[in-house]
């Protein structure tokens, strides 16, 4: 074997073990120690002392600390000998495989994971016995035994907040990673982390004041929306990718095209079935509450699909892989942001000010370039009369059908698949439409299902309605699929407004077991 190559083996071999020199820190001895030749029991004595010496390192070889012997390597055994951290605030790195950490619960010190080799934090306050690392409210111990002081200083860059709070939990113990992906602790069972955003398929956390990161895959969700407020398409978006990279096994998160303004539009699917249903909300934009109803469906059911639990009587996980459900939660994302943040907020702000004749834009149920979603379908959309001939707030219908990119969307993501059901969430009025010439066969079959729904959400099923025209969504899938399309308009009637947050928790009631059923009663067909 070349020298080089022998050479090269050497510090593979040796390297791993050897802290180096420039981690220089005091020891101090007990007051028996020796000083051996080489770190091994087996080497010639240097020095058989009987008083206590305080000694400057330079390095740790396995068990041994490497000092500086009258002009040669010494080494003393860590068993007679103890690192001296001489500062109450300072670095110091792990330098066992593994060392645990602890917190305080109720007057005991209770291990919450461990420190990987070379771990580096900075310590705030010590005693005896442990390093204190304080972060926030939390104060974390780790013992001094198996770490070394360290001239290397943990990142410092200011940790991230979260801007959508988020708590996830590990039920198994799971590895924490530095920001190069580099393991430096692992977090015990049964713990909680504040989730302060994501990077692909990792989570970012404060690990013992360190930015680190985990594996989504590790951890599951209880409760990440909080419903009762209004929510925006960011914080909708930032939900579903949480959702998406916690449970890839059987979630999918797509997004199916782009608004006016470029804003991408979702659709996430939960569960594996076969058969595949759809639920959308927000194509009006001041209807916003169903975004809020949708996405509250996806957090509800992807937890008790993890969990195989029973919700509102349905077994999810069962349920859920006969007949997956698709979820498109906000169908119009600039119309909801213009409702809800105004003008100033987009783009096209300016232009929607001109065609509103408004400072206010509670009414607005359009899209940006204030075309009616609702009648920009092609079921029957020549046929349409009245509304506006221009665009407006609401009920204008388009230069032509599928004239709006929001549309267009839905159009082609309907084609890519064979849904048996499709229910378009609107508001407000309590009532559900069904009807859109169906014969026979299929106009029982979705009367039936339009019955169900109202026993099941308290909405009065609308008589058929026989439209010269229309450009609605659920009109055009009828059309297109012959298949049930059902409009469900939530709330008490709110004229002109978006639903008040005061209404959540009956409409939510109402409406919380809708996906599930419409999956059970898919399976069947």
């Amino acid at each position: 074997m070349k020298r080089s190559m022998l050479i090269a083996l050497f510090l593979l071999l040796v390297l791993p073990t050897i802290v180096q020199a420039e981690d220089r820190w005091n020891i101090k001895t007990l007051e028996s120690y020796q000083v051996l030749s080489n770190a091994s029991i087996d080497s010639s004595i240097l020095l058989d002392a009987e008083e206590a010496q305080v000694y400057e390192t330079t390095g740790l070889q396995a068990e041994y600390y490497q000092i500086d012997f009258n002009g040669v390597p010494g080494y003393i055994h860590s068993a007679q000998a103890s690192n001296l951290f001489e500062q109450e605030q300072m670095s110091f790195k792990v330098v066992e495989e593994q060392i645990p950490y602890y917190v305080m619960q109720k007057g005991k010190l209770v291990q919450t994971g461990i420190l990987s080799k070379n771990a580096v934090l900075t310590r705030t306050k010590a005693s005896t016995v442990y390093h204190v690392v304080e972060v926030g409210k939390e104060v974390f111990y780790i013992p001094r035994a198996g770490t070394i002081p360290t001239s290397e200083i943990p990142t410092n860059d200011p940790i991230k907040k979260a801007t959508y709070p988020m708590k996830i939990y590990n039920r198994a113990e799971v590895p924490i990673f530095n920001k190069k992906l580099i393991q430096i602790g692992s977090l015990s069972a049964n713990q909680s982390v504040d989730l302060l955003g994501l990077e692909k398929d990792k989570g970012i956390i404060n690990f013992l004041g360190q930015e680190a990161r985990i594996n989504m895959v590790d951890f599951v969700h209880m409760d990440l929306l909080q419903p009762k407020k209004v929510l925006t398409y960011e914080e909708m978006t930032y939900l579903l990718h949480v959702i998406a990279a916690l449970y890839p096994e059987f979630t999918k998160l797509e997004q199916i095209g782009k608004s006016v303004e470029g804003t991408p539009m979702y659709a996430m699917k939960i569960g594996n079935g076969k058969k595949e249903v759809l639920l959308d909300g927000s194509l009006h934009a001041r209807e916003h509450m169903t975004t809020n109803v949708v996405v509250e469906m996806i957090d509800t059911y992807s937890i008790h699909y993890e969990n195989k639990s029973v919700y509102g009587g349905y077994n999810v996980r069962q349920t859920l892989d006969q007949t997956a459900i698709w979820f498109i939660p906000m169908l119009n994302p600039d119309g909801v942001k213009l409702v809800q943040s105004g003008p100033t907020s987009l783009k096209n702000g300016a232009l929607a000010t001109k065609i509103n004749g408004n400072v206010s834009f509670n009414r607005w149920k359009s899209n940006i370039r204030g075309v009616d979603l609702n009648d920009n379908f092609a079921s029957g959309w020549d046929k349409i009369k009245g509304g506006h001939k221009k665009p407006a707030y609401m009920a204008y219908k388009g230069p032509s059908a599928f004239s709006e990119p929001e549309s267009q969307a839905f159009r082609d993501f309907v084609k890519k698949h064979k849904f048996k059901t499709y229910i378009s969430y609107h508001s407000s009025g309590q009532i559900m439409y069904w009807f859109n010439y169906q014969k026979n066969a299929e106009s029982k079959r979705d009367q039936v299902l339009a019955n169900t729904l109202s026993k099941l959400t308290g909405y009065k099923v609308m008589p058929p309605q026989y439209l010269q025209g229309s450009g609605a969504s659920a009109d055009w899938f009828i059309q297109e699929t012959k298949m049930p399309g059902i409009t469900l308009e939530i709330s008490p009637y709110v004229g002109d407004n978006p639903v008040p947050l005061s209404k959540w928790d009956a409409v939510w009631k109402q409406n919380h077991k809708v996906g599930l059923y419409l999956a059970q009663e898919a399976s069947k067909r």
